[in-house]
């Protein structure tokens, strides 16, 4: 290659860059023209067309949707794992309503995983909590959360009376966490919630279990947050100087 010759910028960059320019100015959910369109526009093929946009996609400005076709993404909702605070708290702090659509309330046996988290015996009562959970009316997060019916007596006749319930097992029980595990895994959603949550089958959703723990360290509290993958985002802020250990086999 010459020195003085131009680098060229393949084509499917151009078309990418210019379409990221023009996203900003489309509202949140507003669709973009079709391929066919955007390659006439352009003097492109669609294969062009095609890897710009899978460009996008991939970075989350854009969503597919089957048989619909290509919109802008909503931005994501950013929840900080630097900080104990409750789901309602951060949906607040980010300027939402958040609101719950469904809930089930139910005393049952622990089962096997959920003990062993709490460290109590499998078959020690606790209660269930299933909640369907919204912001701006949007379906966000399918919640459970599971306590020791022992140390929150009355809780089933009452129910939960806030739509935090940190909040109110603070009100009422004088419970609150000190110390909490987060736990963040990804996995295809099954059918009931993707229906629940309104998005394609099998679309990605992120899975947060957590162990809330009392100042004497015993856990309190287990939860299991699934959460939609293209509305949710986990953040953690590292510090330098804070050295990573390795995690040890049990």
């Amino acid at each position: 290659m010459e020195k003085n010759s131009i680098l060229r910028i393949p084509l499917y960059i151009q078309v990418r860059e210019e379409l990221r320019d023009e996203l900003a100015a489309l509202a949140p959910e507003a669709a973009i023209p079709p391929e066919s369109r955007l390659g006439e526009r352009f003097a492109v093929s669609r294969i062009t067309i095609r890897r710009a946009i899978d460009d996008l996609v991939t970075e989350g400005l854009l969503v597919r949707q089957q048989g619909r076709g290509t919109f802008r993404q909503t931005p994501k909702l950013v929840h900080e794992l630097n900080a104990i605070t409750s789901w309602t708290d951060q949906l607040k702090d980010l300027g939402y309503v958040p609101h719950t659509a469904a809930q089930e309330l139910a005393e049952i046996p622990a089962p096997k995983k959920i003990a062993q988290l709490m460290q109590i015996q499998p078959d020690e009562r606790i209660i269930q909590l299933r909640r369907t959970r919204l912001a701006n009316n949007e379906p966000i997060t399918l919640m459970v959360n599971y306590i020791p019916s022992k140390i929150v007596p009355g809780f089933i006749e009452s129910g939960l009376q806030t739509e935090s319930l940190y909040e109110f097992l603070s009100a009422h029980y004088g419970l609150s966490p000190t110390q909490a595990t987060d736990t963040v895994e990804t996995r295809p959603a099954s059918e009931t919630e993707s229906e629940r949550l309104k998005i394609e089958p099998w679309s990605p959703v992120l899975v947060v279990t957590r162990v809330a723990q009392l100042e004497d360290g015993k856990p309190f509290e287990v939860a299991v947050a699934v959460s939609r993958g293209d509305r949710y985002e986990y953040r953690v802020t590292l510090k330098s100087g804070n050295k990573v250990h390795p995690t040890q086999p049990d």
